[in-house]
């Protein structure tokens, strides 16, 4: 439907494959009928949900609403269609960029426009219902068929080798999540790393490709603005909850495509991984495919132990990458998922670092009694968020929170949206860890140094805000 094509989706490309069969497909005017009956039998059981999986708070009266507006558009799509050519002037007067408006990587090519309002939760809701809701309701579609280190047509084990660091030129890898929205901070980070040419080794992205992970959302926001690391930079990407409402059939076909394409530097097989060094380990998790935020699976979890073994055993730096958190802001309890690693990070201490991409947000995390390991949240490169407020209490002791506004003060331009940004990790040759925090438009948000003592923990030495 033109529709639906509008508002970007593009239907899967395999002939004669339905899109039930391989990614899941948007929400019909039978199935608005369906989610309509169910709030109405359930409000607060559907309302959990919805803020659950957009994680905002979302009110009674905004979804009633936006299902309202989703039935009217979709009964109606030709006018549904002019109203999105013409959006209304003043929403977009009130939110344009002052002319003098520039940073250093500012480009024409990549246009920015504060108006838009898309994959925000309350703003775009309707589109979320549009092209999430079936999962909501139905369920994600079926699965593809999970991939095994032990499967492998190659001997790789999913471990490869990871370049090691010689004084003065160290290992650069760039950690990223939530990035797939195709949005206009999204497309200047990955100008950054495009930019960083050879000088970056491995880039890292801890999932996130909404609104539910599908063919067309991989091409136009995944494949196009990274396509040009791929000859000269090492791409790896985990599964997330969000690519596992289309069965993660997009996701193991981007992996194939990025091999075939350049199969020197791209050698992800599956959709966990481990790159080695001899005195650091890379080590991706898939904590999505046998459910969401856990990783339970015992073969999995015989791998991970089989590889964090041997990497303390030679004395090497373990960072563990994964979509989802060992932790959440505002919460004292673990997640299921630190439950489920709890022996190999806790009690053993085997994870030196830990990042993960599931929180919205930029953030610096401390070793503490009970989570020995330092933390780094980076799930802020694409979605949008509400910008988080100073003070934040955390389980571990929080150093560094973005907590600025996508736009500078002065130009007051949506000060309600968080800053997007990412992450670069420097490894050292003497075994020492180097963190940038930057955001969307190249500036450093934080700085910070990490070493072992010995055979010791890792620690974090410094850490500065940036300016």
């Amino acid at each position: 439907m033109e529709f639906y094509a509008a508002l970007g989706y593009r239907p899967p490309s395999a002939s004669g494959a339905s899109p039930d069969d391989c990614e899941l497909s948007p929400l019909g005017l039978e199935d608005v009928s369906a989610l309509r009956e169910r709030f109405l039998g359930e409000p607060e059981g559907v309302l959990e949900r919805v803020r659950e999986e957009l994680g905002a708070p979302v009110s009674e009266g905004a979804f009633v609403h936006a299902l309202q507006d989703l039935e009217q558009s979709l009964r109606e799509p030709e006018a549904a269609l002019q109203a999105l050519r013409q959006p209304a002037f003043r929403a977009r007067a009130s939110a344009s960029l002052p002319p003098d408006f520039r940073f250093p990587l500012m480009t024409p090519e990549i246009p920015i426009d504060p108006s838009r309002t898309k994959f925000e939760p309350v703003a775009d809701l309707r589109g979320w219902l549009l092209f999430s809701g079936k999962a909501w309701l139905h369920g994600a579609s079926r699965q593809a068929p999970f991939r095994r280190h032990g499967d492998a047509p190659s001997a790789s084990g999913f471990r490869y080798a990871l370049r090691a660091p010689t004084p003065g030129h160290p290992v650069e890898v760039a950690l990223f999540s939530q990035f797939g929205t195709g949005e206009y901070p999204a497309r200047y980070i990955a100008r950054q790393l495009v930019m960083r040419g050879e000088r970056l080794d491995c880039a890292v992205h801890l999932g996130g490709v909404p609104y539910a992970g599908r063919q067309g959302e991989f091409d136009a926001h995944m494949a196009e603005p990274l396509e040009p690391l791929l000859p000269v930079t090492t791409l790896m990407t985990l599964n997330a909850s969000v690519e596992m409402r289309s069965g993660a059939t997009p996701f193991f076909r981007y992996l194939d495509e990025r091999r075939g394409a350049s199969r020197a530097k791209q050698v992800q097989e599956g959709s966990y991984f481990c790159l080695a060094s001899e005195r650091f380990q890379l080590i991706g998790l898939d904590t999505a495919y046998f459910g969401a935020g856990r990783h339970q699976e015992p073969a999995l979890l015989g791998w991970l132990e089989a590889v964090l073994e041997e990497g303390r055993a030679r004395g090497a730096t373990n960072i563990l990458l994964s979509h989802g958190a060992p932790y959440h802001d505002r919460v004292s309890r673990p997640t299921g998922l630190l439950e489920d690693l709890h022996a190999l990070a806790v009690r053993r201490s085997w994870v030196d670092l830990w990042c993960w991409g599931s929180a919205p947000n930029g953030a610096l995390f401390d070793r503490a009694a009970a989570l020995p390991f330092v933390g780094v949240s980076v799930g802020h490169a694409g979605l949008p968020a509400l910008k988080a407020a100073p003070g934040l209490r955390s389980p571990a002791p929080l150093r560094f929170l973005e907590t600025r506004s996508r736009f500078p003060d002065e130009t007051a331009l949506r000060p309600e949206l968080g800053n997007n940004g990412y992450v670069s990790l420097l490894l050292h040759a003497d075994g020492t860890l180097g963190l940038q925090f930057l955001d969307w438009m190249g500036n450093v948000r934080c700085t910070a140094s990490l070493a072992r003592d010995g055979a010791g923990p890792l620690l974090l030495e410094t850490f500065a805000e940036g300016t």
